[in-house]
């Protein structure tokens, strides 16, 4: 009880200075461009202060609305979220900004995490070098718009990934941006990648905790006893879109899963994520284990950094090690040659931004994105 105690003062700590941090951008308006609508796209991004998305990365941050369709020809016009983060509003266009996809059963969360933010947060991380974030839930996540399950699959998640792209370079948010990267975890990795490979429309792209190939038969038995529908669990009790029995989530107490060995992370992170976790479609869940999208991947022709933890439970399930698991060591055959970069994150898990090893990933980021022409601006 006591390290739940010290657990909910720390969150509302960082949650506290994130809406200090937030509240003092909205009084400045005019720091912020206004939205505009683009030409083919379904409309104009819609600015707005969403309660409970105070961003703990301590950046200026704005919350908005992309209108999405699933598809080319879908009449229907989704909401998807976006914060858009930055050192500086005024850099806005002239930073390269890095679009933002989580993995299932998380939001955008994931990538500004509310534990320890100076070590684990990887918006903070990159608005203090230079970068602009736009850390996205996507469609059936957090503050998006919840379809039913069943519709969702990765190539409805890049089509409105592209689209969001195409918002950002022809600017509907007030600036253009001429750099447009993304950092996909997990599904959110996969998500990365088809949109690259379908639109040929991102400067660069760095994966994490996603592979490809069949998932052995002990890491689809683990996902086979970590997820359950959302209707079953309090914290979506009072969801509408949780009675669709297609929502699944994580089975309390289950996730170790998404982490190495003891003692390659903090074990307060499991409540953590207990506390945080979000949903997933079955539909996704079945896509990324049964597709291997090569077909995709093989017309990717941005730069990729393809990075897996080395405890990674679900990709790297033969040894449960990707140094030495066959899963890591075929990777590069899926890509053309050329536009490859693997580097394997040591020290940490499946939520590979969540172990102890998670901060080298982020300098090697910063590094391999410099190597190609891509640097932050103050």
């Amino acid at each position: 009880m006591r390290s739940v105690k010290r657990l909910a003062t720390r969150m509302l700590a960082v949650m506290s200075a994130g809406l200090l941090t937030l509240t003092g951008v909205a009084n400045a308006a005019d720091a912020w461009p206004a939205t505009e609508a683009v030409p083919g796209l379904p409309g104009a991004p819609v600015s707005a202060d969403v309660p409970g998305t105070a961003s703990a990365s301590g950046a200026q941050c704005r919350d908005y609305f992309f209108p999405v369709t699933e598809s080319p020809e879908s009449p229907a016009v989704l909401k998807e979220f976006g914060q858009l983060c930055t050192s500086d509003p005024a850099l806005l266009g002239k930073q390269p900004v890095q679009i933002l996809i989580h993995g299932g059963t998380y939001d955008h969360t994931y990538y500004d995490w509310p534990y320890q933010p100076d070590r684990y947060n990887y918006v903070r991380y990159m608005t203090q070098r230079g970068f602009t974030t736009l850390n996205l839930d996507r469609i059936g996540y957090g503050h998006s718009d919840h379809p039913p399950a069943a519709s969702m699959n990765f190539d409805v998640a890049a089509n409105t990934t592209h689209q969001i792209v195409q918002y950002l370079r022809q600017g509907a948010l007030g600036k253009q941006f001429g750099t447009v990267t993304v950092n996909g975890y997990s599904m959110g990795g996969l998500t990365a990648q088809v949109e690259a490979g379908k639109f040929h429309d991102v400067d660069a792209l760095m994966v994490h905790a996603v592979g490809h190939g069949l998932l052995t038969p002990r890491s689809t038995l683990r996902l086979g006893t970590f997820a359950y529908p959302a209707l079953l669990d309090p914290k979506f009790a009072d969801k509408p879109w949780a009675l669709d029995p297609a929502y699944l989530t994580s089975i309390p107490g289950k996730r170790d899963l998404f982490h190495g060995p003891q003692g390659t992370y903090d074990p307060e992170q499991l409540q953590v994520e207990d506390a945080t976790k979000d949903t997933m479609s079955a539909t996704e869940l079945a896509d990324i284990t049964l597709r291997t999208y090569t077909d995709q991947t093989k017309n990717i022709d941005a730069p990729i950094l393809w990075s897996p933890g080395q405890y990674d439970k679900i990709w790297c399930g033969t040894t449960d090690d990707c140094n030495t698991d066959p899963m890591a060591a075929n990777e590069a055959s899926y890509y053309r040659p050329g536009v490859f970069t693997k580097y394997l994150v040591q020290n940490t898990g499946h939520a590979t931004l969540l172990g102890y090893g998670g901060v080298d990933y982020l300098r090697e980021i910063v590094s391999w994105l410099g190597e190609r022409g891509i640097r932050g601006v103050q």
